[in-house]
């Protein structure tokens, strides 16, 4: 399970929430940013304003004495040396003397209040000279002011996204731990411990929280599980023993109790076979049953069971056929593979209608037995193989839902591994035997 990825990000509340907040404090700062620039300009502006009309001031004080060669001194060296405005001498015009407003683009929204400003000083000889703000000097300054503005809001807010990003993957790689942990869980794996750090925080106490969790149920899980092969094994013999002195009165002339008496030997023979089941699961489970094991031909032991099956699937005028892909052999139990192929068979027989299809394939990887029948929900494929479940809710199928679990107990007893399927329509039931490479070269 990947917790850095972008779709875990995007799907994350915590990585959402940090986003609505960073972009809420982003368009604030940025409105705080663009205020102090347009302030700045404005004071900016206004202290050009006094300094050029100052410099007007200077050349009128010139004009005043009279001293030409003085004032085109002054305005060669000005034009040398200051280069914040332009002097222009020109022939004098009639235009308004006083202060000239020409409309300039504002660093952030829209046109500003503030402008390019010049002002006219008048030179003898029907001359005058004109003082503005030097084009290039405000060209500087913008490009001077743009830069710095644009990375006083670029930077922190990548600041701030790097960092929420890393807090929400911090957080992610840590629930990430518990998901995994509880997926194990979920999968039936014993034994699963949550990982505690020495940080003691919160996710430390939700950890400490489901291990105690895990470990209750384990414990109730395996009470109930004792608890119920204990109740099967002390069970069975008594039903035995009541079944075996029906079977003695049945000998005998019974009547008028005959048909009640073979009913109850049934009915007792069916419990026994119950108990029986669930005590050979539980004995193969825990080890408890040794399982002689041989070389056996899987392609073989499938064809037995198609041939002992095959009067049941006429009956029902079902299409029931064996093919092998490549032959596989193994070290198992063969009556033990015999009775787990049998029950996927006989399952696949019982939940397809009349007229339908079953083929029993034996490839590379094992058996598979696929049907057209009814199928089962993606949700019972999760359950069909615990004791006792039916994935028939009405019962119209007689059994006890021990079947898919004696045929995944023997699996597992063989390194195998039972898995459900779609087979649209019906259900493709597959025994994964993955020791087939091993197998393969050793007998090479």
């Amino acid at each position: 399970m990947s917790y850095a990825g972008s779709e875990n990000l995007s799907r994350s509340t915590i990585f959402k929430v940090l986003m609505y907040f960073i972009t809420c404090v982003a368009f604030i700062f940025i409105l705080f940013i663009n205020q102090v620039v347009v302030s700045s300009e404005t004071f900016y502006h206004q202290q050009l304003k006094r300094d050029l009309v100052n410099e007007a001031n200077l050349f009128s004080m010139i004009v005043n004495k009279g001293d030409s060669a003085e004032l085109y001194r002054t305005i060669a060296q000005r034009k040398q040396s200051n280069t914040t405005f332009s002097y222009i001498v020109q022939p004098e015009k009639r235009i308004n003397k006083e202060l000239l407003l020409y409309p300039t683009a504002s660093l952030m929204f829209g046109p500003s209040k503030t402008a390019q400003l010049s002002q006219v000083v008048t030179l003898p000889l029907g001359m005058e000279l004109v003082i503005k703000i030097n084009p290039q000097f405000m060209q500087s300054y913008r490009e001077t002011v743009i830069p710095m503005l644009l990375s006083g809001i670029a930077i922190p807010v990548i600041i701030m996204l790097a960092g929420a990003s890393l807090f929400a993957v911090v957080i992610l790689k840590k629930l990430a731990r518990v998901n995994q942990g509880m997926n194990r869980v979920i999968l039936g794996e014993k034994g699963v411990k949550l990982p505690v750090s020495t940080n003691d925080d919160e996710f430390d106490v939700l950890a400490m929280h489901l291990n105690f969790m895990i470990e209750q149920v384990e414990k109730k899980e395996t009470s109930l599980k004792a608890l119920s092969v204990g109740m099967a094994h002390d069970l069975r013999t008594p039903i035995a023993r009541m079944k075996l002195r029906l079977e003695r009165l049945l000998t005998q002339n019974t009547a008028p109790y005959t048909t009640e008496l073979e009913a109850c030997h049934d009915d007792l023979e069916v419990l026994l076979s119950m108990f029986n089941g669930m005590l050979e699961i539980a004995n193969l489970n825990s080890g408890k049953q040794h399982i002689d094991k041989e070389w056996v031909d899987l392609s073989q032991v499938c064809r037995d069971v198609v041939e002992f099956l095959l009067p049941i699937s006429d009956e029902k005028q079902q299409q029931l056929s064996f093919r092998e892909d490549q032959p596989y052999r193994l070290q198992g139990e063969p009556s033990l593979l015999f009775r787990a192929v049998y029950n996927l068979v006989e399952n696949s027989i019982k939940y397809t209608p009349e007229m339908g299809v079953i083929d029993v394939i034996v490839d590379h990887f094992g058996v598979v037995v696929i049907d057209n029948g009814m199928g089962v929900s993606n949700e019972d494929k999760k359950r069909i193989r615990e004791p006792m479940f039916r994935a028939d809710r009405s019962r119209t199928h007689q059994g006890f839902g021990l079947g898919l679990s004696l045929v995944e107990a023997v699996v597992i007893r063989h390194n195998g591994e039972l898995v459900f399927s779609d087979n649209h329509p019906g259900l493709r039931s597959r025994l994964y035997l993955p020791l087939a490479s091993e197998v393969s070269s050793k007998d090479q």
